[in-house]
């Protein structure tokens, strides 16, 4: 099979702040402990013994799909991905990934089904296949807003789901992701899930279902507050003088090169700016002008206002869709 690489990060920097003076930062005082310590079977399968299936492959299924086997966590004789476009269907058979425009005839052939459409056509989706629905079978959601309960609503209270929350990064291998299970899928069907995303990203986590919408809020709505800031620098940069594509090209490593900075040598980010910011330098009178614009308070109010917008999508999903159709309730 056919999957273009993409490393991922690398090793782990080594770096030292001794020399900051930080009397205290915002680091946390209570780890909370480990989720689900529940007593489960030992881990019986492996994702290579088991059929990946996908409904609907548009670009995030595509970069999971593709990453999994980047990783060789499988191969592609043991994936398959349904659509209802025949051109996506073409490009799929091109990576040598078995295909099918019908969703029943997935659920059929499949373990794992991910399910990666609209979640306006979430529903009638479930529908369609739920008399194919196996209890053994493992659902995993990608679909913003689509509640667990949507899923056992359909396929039954017994069904077994896990409902993810990949951000778009995940198609350049450098995802953020977090997810929810249901309690009745084992511990070894849960990491085989974490395995899958961890393949295009470094940093996954299980969290409860109902943080999933701070996690929207933060890491999937988070790749756009990023674009604004590069941005803004890159506009800053040209101010200044500087050429477009020197100003775009250095205000992007900067923030690929600090994000690095935190993610591999472990510091908290407020060391690492005190570490950046000598006593009456350029950088303090940057850091002022920021905070007096009131640049910390912006990025928590628009995290605080995607995650509110997410909890409300979460109750009512079709909510667009039906505003638009005229029909919307609101």
């Amino acid at each position: 099979c056919r999957c273009p690489l993409h490393p991922l990060a690398g090793t782990r920097a080594a770096y030292s702040a001794s020399s900051v003076d930080v009397e205290s930062v915002d680091m946390p005082s209570y780890i909370p402990p480990k989720m689900g310590a529940r007593q489960r079977p030992e881990k019986t399968k492996e994702l290579r013994e088991l059929k990946l299936g996908f409904i609907g492959w548009g670009a995030m299924a595509q970069a999971v799909s593709l990453g999994i086997l980047r990783q060789d966590l499988t191969d592609c004789s043991k994936v398959m991905a349904s659509d209802v476009v025949p051109k996506i269907l073409e490009a799929a058979t091109r990576e040598g990934l078995q295909t099918t425009s019908s969703a029943k005839e997935l659920v059929d052939w499949a373990d794992i089904v991910v399910m990666a459409v609209k979640p306006q056509v979430v529903e009638p989706v479930i529908a369609n296949i739920a008399a194919h629905w196996r209890p053994n079978k493992i659902l995993v959601s990608i679909c913003a807003g689509i509640t667990i309960d949507t899923y056992r609503a359909g396929l039954g209270p017994d069904a077994k789901i896990v409902r993810v929350m990949p951000n778009t990064p995940c198609l350049v291998g450098e995802a953020a992701t977090a997810y929810a299970g249901t309690d009745n899928c084992d511990d070894w069907e849960i990491d085989l899930v974490h395995g899958m995303f961890e393949s295009v990203g470094n940093a996954t986590h299980r969290v409860p279902e109902y943080l999933l919408n701070a996690v929207t809020g933060l890491s999937g709505s988070g790749p756009a507050y990023v674009y604004m800031l590069i941005q803004a620098m890159s506009d800053a940069g040209v101010h200044g003088g500087l050429p477009r594509a020197v100003a775009l090209s250095l205000a992007t490593q900067t923030v690929i090169g600090a994000a690095k900075m935190v993610q591999e040598t472990g510091t908290h980010p407020a060391v690492l700016k005190e570490a950046v910011t000598s006593p009456a330098g350029t950088t303090i009178a940057g850091v002022r002008a920021l905070e007096k614009a009131g640049f910390s308070s912006a990025i928590i109010e628009a995290v605080e206002a995607a995650r509110t917008r997410a909890e409300e999508l979460s109750r009512a999903p079709d909510f667009l869709r039906d505003s638009k159709s005229g029909q919307g309730k609101r």
